[in-house]
């Protein structure tokens, strides 16, 4: 019986989500979504570079393979959503890129190795929990096994013996006179808090507020993070929907409203990062990287232009 019913696909509710329309719209724009493209281009070709310059120790794993590349796939984000008009949605990649760029700076403020191991560790302790999660008896598996339950999930024999395998490696790295006092910090900090720490808290930084002013970026906090932090929280009405008297006004899902404002510091953001990481790993390039900017970048940099986008309002 199954095998005769028609399955019929939906189409969008055009008031809200209009593909076609904001499709004809980004066109106009293409200039500036190669610029994008381009730069993030680049900083995917500064990785391997950097990399191969550096001495390959912890800090330069972190700072490059993590946080550089955390920054390029964000931009990389911002353009696939850009090209698509999904401007609002592109908030949350440009938070993101924002917040890596902060680390970068304020790890080659000072104490870099320090910094990079307590990052390090972070992730160990993380991942050490999810092992925990698999081994029965542990508290981590009495917490978590209700909820693997309520999913039908069955935790299988093999993965619980991965799991403990990989416990065994992290604790037998965390036991290394280096990292055991880092992660001695880290338990210190979760019992006094409650909770486990982000990984920047036990260096005395307790908010991504206060790594931006303690590194001079205050300012872009301000703008920027909280802004986009109503986009990932969903705690700004004012982005869905206009309350009027007997109405309701929907905003669309896809809007080029903002556009210039995300690709501008989206692209400012990583320019911003590049040059930062050129400086602590490839100098002899930064008069290069000026030149590429001057002669590749500036122009669409400096002259987007004025569109007056009226979005389509719908009222129910």
């Amino acid at each position: 019986m199954h095998n005769l019913l028609i399955k019929v696909r939906e189409n969008e509710y055009k008031a809200l989500l209009d593909r076609d329309k904001t499709a004809e719209d980004v066109k106009k724009l293409r200039p500036w979504l190669l610029l994008i493209r381009d730069i993030t281009d680049y900083g995917t070709n500064l990785i391997p570079r950097c990399i191969g310059s550096s001495d390959r120790k912890l800090e330069d794993a972190v700072l490059v393979a993590a946080l550089l590349r955390q920054v390029v796939a964000m931009l990389d984000g911002v353009e696939v959503l850009l090209s698509g008009g999904a401007v609002y949605a592109a908030n949350l990649q440009m938070r993101a890129l924002f917040e890596a760029s902060v680390y970068v700076d304020w790890m080659l403020a000072g104490d870099l190795e320090k910094k990079a191991q307590y990052y390090y560790v972070h992730n160990l302790r993380r991942l050490r929990m999810w092992a925990r999660r698999a081994q029965p008896g542990s508290t981590e598996w009495e917490e978590f096994s209700s909820a693997v339950k309520d999913f039908g999930i069955k935790i299988e024999d093999h993965v619980k013996e991965s799991a403990k395998g990989t416990l065994q490696e992290i604790d037998r790295v965390l036991s290394q006179p280096k990292f055991a006092a880092v992660n001695d910090d880290f338990e210190a900090c979760r019992k006094r808090r409650g909770r486990e720490p982000a990984w920047y808290v036990p260096l005395g930084i307790t908010s991504i507020g206060a790594m931006s002013r303690a590194v001079g970026r205050y300012s872009l906090y301000a703008m920027l993070y909280s802004g986009a932090s109503d986009v990932m929280h969903t705690s700004n009405y004012g982005h869905h929907f206009q309350i009027g008297t007997g109405r309701l006004t929907l905003q669309p899902i896809r809007s080029l409203e903002k556009f210039e404002t995300v690709l501008r510091f989206s692209n400012s953001l990583a320019i911003h990062t590049f040059q930062r990481i050129l400086e602590k790993y490839r100098p002899e390039e930064r008069a290069a990287f000026a030149r590429k900017y001057a002669e590749n970048w500036r122009h669409e940099f400096l002259n987007f232009p004025k569109i007056e986008y009226r979005p389509t309002h719908t009222e129910i």
